[in-house]
């Protein structure tokens, strides 16, 4: 485990700690809540803007979900089931970041 306190590590830190909070809200089931898309728009910003990269189908899916979840007419359990593959998005998304800022500059996905 490597750490090297550069800029760009420290803010995906702080984009990971969004994404830790957004996972916390949609786990207590609060899916009216604007932290995924923001948490989304933030990780496409790392990514459009540093070296790091992120899998483009795992950030747009992701985005997909988030847009999807703003929908209030769906119905309990469909709501649920995109709360729970939002939270897969970003857990995945968190995954890539940490293993890019304390691994060993190995590609996860």
């Amino acid at each position: 485990m490597y750490f090297d306190a550069t800029p760009m590590n420290m803010t995906i830190l702080l984009v990971v700690s969004l994404a830790v909070i957004a996972i916390v809200l949609l786990m207590k089931g609060r899916y009216d809540s604007n932290l995924p898309l923001l948490y989304f728009s933030a990780a496409l910003a790392v990514h459009m803007l540093s070296d790091r990269v992120l899998s483009p189908y795992l950030l747009y899916s992701g985005i997909a979900f988030a847009l999807i979840l703003r929908f209030e007419f769906m119905g309990k359990g469909f709501t649920r089931f995109i709360g729970v593959m939002t939270s897969l998005a970003m857990s995945l998304t968190v995954i890539v970041f940490l293993t890019q800022v304390f691994g060993d500059g190995r590609d996860l996905f």
